[in-house]
């Protein structure tokens, strides 16, 4: 019987506020729902949000548990929709401070054997944790919003990343609704030479199931956002997206432009 191996991508932003743990939270539930053993963790040890994405707010094991020696791995791993093994990180300063950041490492290596994709919500900008973790990842993923600040940052975290020889998968732009998509692509091709992963379009359904604890694309699958979303999720796992509505709008056909082609069809025939 052949060894699982997984796919472990850590996922990075220069700045926050950009939606990075409601991104992929959503990507990973997609991936799960397609069928793929996979696995999201909050690697944000101080300002941890993961857990209040899938209503894990009021758990007693956290990845902080985990890194203090007071719980194995397994314990702290919680149920998601579609399949989805979720890793929430605790939000109390006393958890922060007796968790190790070393075990980090340790965590990262358990899960490559036990699942085909792990993807590490990362602490926001240049943190100790990050370099600790980049040796042991196979890609790093960097989400940015298509204003100034945030693709300045955003560069500024690519040059670091590769810096350290690590490879860089792609870049995802979220919350785009008043720049044109062919402006955006010259931007990022140009000016920060990377590969346009996903646009996710602005939209208020993804406020609406975040008040609900929910992942969006289980919560409402045809909205603008949640097509994206999953189309990102197929591109990342090699799976050809099918679109699971019947016309798409104009922004869905835009952004159809920059999907990966993979081997497999996903939806309805």
């Amino acid at each position: 019987m052949s060894i699982m191996t997984s796919e472990t991508c850590l996922v990075l932003s220069g700045k926050g506020g950009v939606g990075k743990t409601a991104v992929f939270s959503n990507v990973a539930t997609s991936i799960a729902t397609m069928g793929k053993k996979t696995v999201v963790m909050d690697a944000d040890l101080a300002m941890a949000n993961l857990g209040l994405v899938f209503g894990l707010q009021d758990i007693p094991i956290t990845l902080h548990e985990v890194l203090a020696g007071k719980a194995t791995i397994g314990e702290a791993i919680y149920a998601g929709p579609g399949g989805l093994k979720v890793i929430p990180c605790g939000d109390t300063i006393a958890g922060f401070q007796e968790a190790d950041p070393a075990g980090l490492v340790e965590v990262i290596d358990y899960f490559k054997s036990r699942t085909e994709y792990l993807f590490i919500d990362a602490p926001v900008g240049v943190n100790e944790d990050i370099f600790l973790m980049l040796p042991h990842v196979d890609n790093v993923i960097l989400i940015a919003t298509p204003d100034l600040a945030s693709m300045a940052d955003a560069l500024k975290m690519k040059i670091i990343v590769e810096s350290l020889g690590c490879r860089i998968k792609g870049i995802v732009l979220n919350r785009v609704d008043t720049m044109n998509l062919d402006e955006i692509e010259t931007i990022v091709k140009n000016t920060m030479e990377l590969e346009i992963l996903s646009v996710i379009p602005n939209d208020p359904n993804i406020q609406e199931a975040a008040m609900k604890m929910v992942p969006l694309v289980t919560y409402l699958p045809d909205s603008p956002a949640s097509i994206a979303l999953t189309r990102l999720a197929a591109n990342i796992a090699g799976v050809e997206y099918k679109p699971m509505i019947k016309k798409a709008g104009w922004f869905q056909r835009q952004i159809g432009k920059l999907r990966v082609k993979g081997t497999e069809k996903y939806g309805p025939n």
